[in-house]
């Protein structure tokens, strides 16, 4: 029944609020008790933390909620202090937000559970009272409890993410990284595979009907996910949406010498682990890696971009790359005058593009002149007809042995200077 005098909700006969407030301590215990038997996070915590701030935590629930049945009002913001501090400390032991959340719920269950045995047959309009009061108080506490949580643990990311930033900073500029590792909580590996990684747009950032901005950071957020919860080991990184240094730990002691390969089963896990990103960016991934101790990622880092700007100007395809499978190409783009002489000899095309890509795709296709007309959309005369024009303007025939050396030199040559590489 309802006193409609005084507002206040009887079960049998005996204000709700009264069931409660008198039995406090011992419905805070059972709450707790059944915590730890039903919820795996709350098990795991230590006993004497049960018993103390979660179990004072869980008086002032109950206390606050038998306020609100007396009053019909909820608890004011300054009220939920307790409550706040108390999820951002289950989020800083690492409870998970959805478990804090069901405990919550559980707790009320176990003293509507407690309190509903009192009721009469008379009784049901109060019942349906107390019911959307407690909703409303759920409502309430689990927001600010929620907030609480989520302030708690974006701080600890940040920090996180600070200190971790710190270490690779203290890495790629060859300071003693020992004491970033402490800080960071990372335990400093024999050595790291460097990678350097080119991220292609995704076609929502070339489509003028979306914006660009919100689709390249929403392809960055995928590619940070699947390294950060796709890796065994701490993997660090300095990532933008075009791309940047990722360093994951190896198990191998590998990396004395820039020019040492990594052993099959780590170039494996990488050439996949590439593969993933490329797959959650939904876009095109190119990385060179080059195996290194800490204390020579600097230099690791430097050649592992040039070995991925050699990949992507030399046209291959997506994937990673060490220096043994760009070794040609890369000696060939060292600045110099023999890397001028060997762009210079693709000169006379400068003002024909059209001639210019057409002896790149017939080179491509292995000098099949009905492959590179299907590629380039054209009737395959018309390749030999570039290509001889080609050649007359360079005075290199593609068809030659002796020339073609020279033709691919010269386009790696070329490519090297259309893409700044130094």
């Amino acid at each position: 029944m309802t006193d409609t005098k005084s507002a206040r909700i009887y079960f049998g006969g005996v204000p709700v609020d009264r069931h409660l407030s008198v039995r406090i301590r011992e419905l805070a215990a059972s709450v707790v008790t059944e915590l730890s038997a039903q919820l795996s996070a709350y098990a795991s915590l230590p006993e004497e933390e049960l018993r103390g701030d979660i179990t004072q935590t869980t008086r002032t629930c109950i206390r606050l909620f038998t306020h609100m049945l007396r009053t019909g009002e909820p608890p004011a913001h300054g009220q939920l202090r307790e409550l706040r501090e108390s999820a951002g400390q289950r989020a800083d032991e690492g409870v998970p937000l959805e478990a804090l959340i069901d405990a919550y719920h559980l707790g009320a269950e176990v003293c509507v559970d407690r309190v509903i045995a009192t009721v009469e047959p008379g009784d049901l309009p109060a019942i349906l009272t107390v019911q959307r009061l407690l909703l409303r108080y759920l409502r309430t506490i689990i927001s600010e409890v929620s907030a609480g949580y989520l302030e708690a643990r974006l701080a600890a990311i940040h920090e996180e993410q600070d200190a971790r930033r710190a270490m690779l900073s203290a890495l790629l500029t060859a300071s003693p990284a020992e004491i970033a590792a402490r800080r960071a909580a990372v335990r400093l590996p024999a050595s790291y595979a460097v990678i350097s990684l080119e991220i292609a747009p995704h076609p929502d950032e070339l489509n003028p009907a979306v914006d660009a901005l919100v689709a390249a950071r929403r392809k960055l957020r995928r590619i940070r996910t699947e390294l950060e919860g796709g890796a065994p080991a701490v993997v660090l990184h300095g990532l933008s949406p075009d791309g940047g240094l990722v360093l994951v730990p190896l198990d191998d002691a590998v990396g004395a010498r820039p020019t040492e390969n990594l052993a099959e089963r780590s170039w494996g896990a990488l050439s996949s682990l590439v593969g993933q990103l490329g797959r959650a960016a939904r876009a095109e991934i190119t990385g060179g890696v080059v195996p290194a101790r800490p204390d020579a990622v600097a230099p690791a880092a430097r050649l592992a971009t040039e070995i991925c700007q050699i990949a992507r100007v030399s046209g291959r395809p997506a994937g990673i790359y060490q220096l043994g499978d760009v070794a040609f190409d890369y000696q060939l783009t060292r600045p110099g005058p023999a890397r001028d002489y060997l762009a210079s000899r693709l000169q006379p095309l400068a003002n024909r593009p059209d001639l210019l890509e057409t002896l790149r795709v017939f080179l491509a296709c292995g000098l099949d002149r009905r492959r590179a007309a299907g590629r380039l959309h054209v009737h395959p005369n018309t390749v030999d007809y570039r290509v001889r024009k080609a050649s007359a303007l360079t005075g290199l025939d593609p068809t030659s042995s002796g020339d073609l050396p020279m033709i691919h030199a010269a386009f790696t040559a070329h490519a090297a200077d259309a893409g700044g590489l130094n």
